[in-house]
């Protein structure tokens, strides 16, 4: 009953809306206890509760056994230092207290110790040299030294005397003298001597003379090249007597030589060296020159010219180019007159792009080549046009072959046959063998006591001059520049100097190289006394010059702008005095790695006198008098202590062949080819710092390095071929003619 009422409810409560709350019931009967239920789960633990107040003292409980005792403990920190106090107050000063009685003598001290032995004393000075001795016994013979380098090629002998042969003639009784041939003239042989020398386009006979019996037939050949240009042809040889080149072209160069030959033998010969002089000729292949941003640009031009010319680079506006890591430059020789130079312009800016200069420049003229280098984007297709792809010649073409058929077409044209050129003088120039062998001889100059000879920093023996390099060109034919060889700092190293002929008052500075080439001066020095001549020196900071109309040299200062001089005993500044064969200065003024030289003629007897002096003071160090005629060379330097001479300053092609060491009083032996590329050089100075030859050529200023071997000439370390045989003792001797020294002639000005 009581289950189908609560379904019922529930049915209700589904489908029936909930009526009205009724009012609260009465509280129902409790219900009986029903049994005890599971333990539940145990719960989280609560939170601490409030500490209690503390328990009462508890009672003491009983005194335990005592325990074992502990181990040391650390030790403590260091406690804090106080705080200082404030300082008192002065105190009253206390009365002057009585004087004390006087003490007795104290007791002798003890002898002391002895002293230290003093320092050894420096040596004395050297004595004057000695009396040469008399020579020694003739010691045993030495073991032989290194093979010396291979002679030069002597020249042709001349012939022997032709041989005589009997011959019967188609059996008649009488004989007939066959003579071998020879020829006139042919007895040094002309290539190792004077060559011949003319310019394009003139006529050119070569003649051969030879005799003998029968007549011989005379051929000629080319020893240079395999043939010989004639007109349109070219020709293995040419047979006659003479030899005619119609309008001689720079392809004719070389060597030739005649055989004549007779069937006697045996045949003879004679040998030419022809030279041909013309003025530079460049070839351009591409003028315009396209390059990007930070590329390479490349330039070159061939160079033809006879003699060698002087070949550099420059900018539009003038400045000179130098090899370095901006600019890359090379040249290539091809062949006797021919060369290519080559500039290559690294990492290219803004300021790279214009126009550039290839120049060439002889004795015969100057050809000046234009390069344009311009920009292009990299980024197009297809890149503009570079200009125009054909050659550029500027300059002298040559003229064309010529054949003697072009020239004379009739048979008989006696004018088109040049006559021979007369001979010049058959001299070599230079000191020959005949001015040093037996001749020569040194000794001390003057009647001053000298210590010994000056004091020797370095020791070398030149054995190379470089070609000529290009630096600037002015219209004087004389005048010196020149670069201190050992500068007190890094500024005074950047610097030049030059001097000018028409103005002997003033030397012009110039703070560096490109002022110097663009010939703006820094500063100007007015010198008093004025100088004279071109043979000057800078070295140390100070000018050395000699002074105007007298035989004094003068150290100028040009820090305090303060001069100097001394006289120099036995020279002289009259006309008749001038140095060299070409003279222009009384006095040639040197400066090497031992310090500063002065070489003077002696008017008496034109022997030449060289001074070491102290560049200081300009005291008197030593001096040598050398009985060699200065005036049979065209000038003289000084490097290493070695007196150097060259032969001639007006001969394009000449030799250093006079060596002399001044400190072992030897002729070495040199023979260094030197060139003049303008034919007039009228200054020569060694700078030891860059290890160059300063000279100035008909107003081209140019500079040669040099190469030498260290430490004299026994040192083999650059040259394994070079040994001490290349050394000649000479038989002269030093001597001292007098003890009592010179007055000091120096003075301030």
């Amino acid at each position: 009953m009581l289950g189908a009422i609560q379904e019922f409810c529930e049915a209700a409560l589904k489908n029936c809306p909930p009526g009205p709350i009724g009012p609260t019931g009465l509280p129902g009967v409790n219900g009986e206890k029903g049994d005890k239920g599971d333990r539940g789960d145990r719960g989280l633990p609560g939170e601490s509760g409030v500490r209690g107040p503390p328990g009462a003292r508890g009672e003491h409980g009983l005194k335990g056994h005592k325990g074992e005792p502990g181990w040391p403990g650390t030790p403590g920190l260091d406690g804090r230092d106080g705080i200082p106090g404030e300082p008192g107050l002065d105190g009253i000063p206390g009365r002057n207290g009585m004087d004390g009685i006087p003490g007795t003598d104290g007791i002798p001290g003890f002898n002391g110790e002895p002293g230290m032995p003093g320092i050894n004393g420096t040596h004395g000075k050297s004595g004057p040299m000695g009396p040469v001795g008399p020579p020694g016994p003739r010691g045993p013979q030495g073991i032989a030294g290194p093979r010396g380098r291979p002679g030069k090629n002597g020249q042709d002998g001349t012939p022997g005397l032709p041989g005589i042969s009997a011959w019967t003639v188609n059996g008649a009784k009488a004989n007939e003298l066959l003579i071998p041939p020879s020829i006139a003239g042919a007895g040094p042989n002309l290539v190792s001597g004077k060559a011949i020398v003319v310019h394009e386009s003139v006529n050119v006979r070569l003649r051969c003379a030879a005799s003998g019996q029968p007549k011989p037939d005379v051929e000629w050949y080319r020893l240079t090249n395999s043939t010989i240009p004639l007109g349109a042809w070219q020709a293995v040889s040419v047979t006659g007597h003479t030899f005619n080149i119609p309008k001689i072209n720079r392809e004719h160069m070389g060597i030739y030589r005649c055989i004549a030959n007779n069937g006697v033998p045996p045949q003879a010969n004679q040998t030419f060296a022809v030279e041909v002089h013309f003025p530079p000729l460049i070839r351009i292949h591409r003028q315009r020159v396209s390059a990007y941003s930070n590329s390479t640009a490349r330039l070159e031009c061939e160079v033809e010219a006879f003699p060698e010319a002087i070949r550099y680079w420059e900018r539009a506006d003038g400045r000179l180019l130098e090899n370095g890591d901006k600019y890359r430059i090379s040249v290539m020789e091809i062949g006797r007159y021919k060369a290519r130079m080559q500039l290559n312009i690294t990492r290219i800016n803004s300021h790279d792009y214009g126009r550039y200069h290839c120049i060439s420049k002889n004795e015969l003229g100057q050809t000046t080549g234009v390069f344009t280098v311009f920009e292009v984007d990299p980024r197009l297709a297809t890149p503009p046009p570079i200009g125009n792809p054909d050659t550029t010649i500027i300059g002298q073409m040559p003229p064309e072959h010529k054949s003697m058929e072009d020239l004379c077409p009739a048979p008989v044209c006696p004018e088109c046959v040049p006559e021979p050129p007369t001979k010049g003088k058959c001299t070599d120039g230079g000191l020959s063998l005949f001015d040093l062998i037996g001749r020569m001889e040194i000794r001390q100059f003057g009647n001053e006591t000298y210590p010994g000879l000056p004091n020797r920093t370095f020791d070398c023996i030149l054995y190379a001059v470089g070609k000529p390099v290009f630096h600037r060109f002015t219209d004087k034919s004389y005048g010196a520049w020149m670069r201190d060889s050992h500068p007190r700092n890094d500024i005074m190293a950047d610097k030049y100097w030059v001097t000018k002929e028409e103005d002997n008052n003033h030397l012009f500075e110039f703070s560096n190289k490109t002022q110097y080439r663009k010939n703006v001066p820094s500063r100007n020095y007015t010198l008093s006394p004025p100088f004279m001549g071109n043979s000057h020196v800078v070295y140390n900071s100070s000018f050395y010059y000699n002074q105007k109309n007298k035989p004094h040299i003068v150290r100028y200062d040009m820090a305090t702008e303060s001069a100097r001089s001394v006289e120099l005993p036995g020279a002289s500044s009259t006309d008749n005095n001038k140095l060299f064969d070409k003279g222009f200065n009384y006095v040639d003024i040197s400066v090497d790695e031992n310090g500063l030289w002065v070489v003077y003629g002696l008017p008496e007897n034109n022997n030449t006198v060289v001074v070491k002096m102290d560049a200081f003071t300009l005291k008197r160090e030593y001096s040598w008098n050398i009985s060699v005629d200065h005036h049979k060379v065209g000038e003289m330097f000084i490097v290493c202590g070695v007196l150097y001479a060259v032969d001639s300053v007006t001969e394009r092609d000449t030799k250093i062949r006079f060596a002399l060491d001044l400190y072992k009083n030897m002729l070495l032996d040199v023979s260094l080819p030197f060139t003049n590329p303008f034919r007039k050089t009228t200054m020569i100075s060694y700078n030891a710092r860059s290890k160059e030859l300063f000279t100035w050529d008909k107003g081209n200023q140019l500079t040669y390095p040099i190469r030498y071997h260290e430490s004299g000439y026994n040192s083999t370390k650059e040259d394994p071929n070079f040994a001490a045989s290349n050394v000649q003792k000479t038989d002269f001797e030093i001597y001292q003619t007098s003890e009592a020294p010179y007055p000091d002639n120096t003075h301030d000005q």
